[in-house]
């Protein structure tokens, strides 16, 4: 079986990469960079390649699995033109040149493409791009060009993830002492451990469906922020220094548990706790 990665680069692609890298199959990944340290047993295709080669001339792939993903921050800001290259046209393109009609595609969208609960309801640039490549692969898939599987996230954590993300953010900040700008944050968050998330979408290969299949990746419990504080702070054996309110609200968050218009995926796997899934992203 030759199973591809969009994205092995990131967060997500990387643990993957490493599973599926113990696994009996031929592993690649298409990025936009060779990275500093490679994965074991995984073969590294750049994506100007894949886009610039003759059909004929690319390999198909039995399973492609896409976590491509890029945000706007406040810290890093992305146009909408970008957000929807590398969230949309280049993951699509490569999907698209890349399969045959028995190939498997999953794909991993956001929570925030349903705004309230509501299919296809966005309201930001990146929830907007992320949509755009839900709808395409759902009428590919239609069409019989290729099955694809979407699965929905929320929030992953875990150890590497990016310095800027909140819970790294918390982390730095209760460790060294310093006071940390936030929300009010009663938003509410729910959060599933990078290797929980990673197993639970190599499970997707096993459950093979054809046409277009979405699941949500969660266990529907959530927390506020401020709970969240109150843990990570029980964990350290100290009290953050928070600017609760000096930030404002992006605008897509959630207060109330929204209905979730896609069925839980059966074979999710979420088997770490939350405190036990912090301590590790703390070490």
């Amino acid at each position: 079986m030759k199973v591809l990665v969009i994205g092995g680069n990131g967060f997500l692609g990387r643990k993957l990469l490493e599973l599926l890298g113990g696994m009996e199959v031929e592993v690649y990944s298409a990025v936009r960079r060779f990275p500093d340290i490679r994965v074991e047993n995984c073969r590294y295709i750049l994506v100007n390649e894949i886009i610039g080669l003759q059909i004929q001339d690319l390999p198909e792939f039995d399973v492609i699995i896409n976590v491509a993903m890029k945000r706007s921050s406040r810290v890093l800001h992305i146009s909408d033109e970008i957000l929807s290259q590398l969230n949309f046209s280049i993951p699509l393109e490569i999907i698209r040149r890349t399969s045959s009609e028995s190939t498997l595609v999953i794909n991993t969208s956001t929570y925030i493409q349903n705004f309230e609960g509501v299919k296809g309801k966005t309201v930001e640039t990146y929830g907007a791009s992320k949509q755009l490549l839900t709808e395409a692969l759902e009428a590919d898939a239609l069409r019989g060009l290729y099955q694809a599987t979407d699965l929905y996230l929320f929030t992953l954590y875990g150890p590497n993830d990016r310095s800027t993300h909140l819970i790294p953010l918390i982390f730095k900040a209760l460790k060294s002492k310093t006071s940390l700008p936030l929300t009010e944050g009663l938003q509410l968050m729910n959060l599933l451990y990078l290797d929980d998330a990673a197993n639970s979408i190599i499970a997707a290969i096993a459950n093979y469906q054809s046409g277009y299949n979405p699941y949500y990746l969660w266990e529907p419990k959530y927390l506020k922020v401020q709970d969240l504080v109150l843990t990570m702070e029980e964990i350290v054996g100290d009290t953050l220094e928070a600017q609760w309110g000096s930030l404002g609200y992006s605008g897509h968050e959630m207060f109330e548990p929204w209905p979730i218009p896609f069925p839980q995926f059966p074979e999710l796997s979420a088997t770490t706790t939350l405190v036990d899934g912090l301590m590790k992203s703390m070490s």
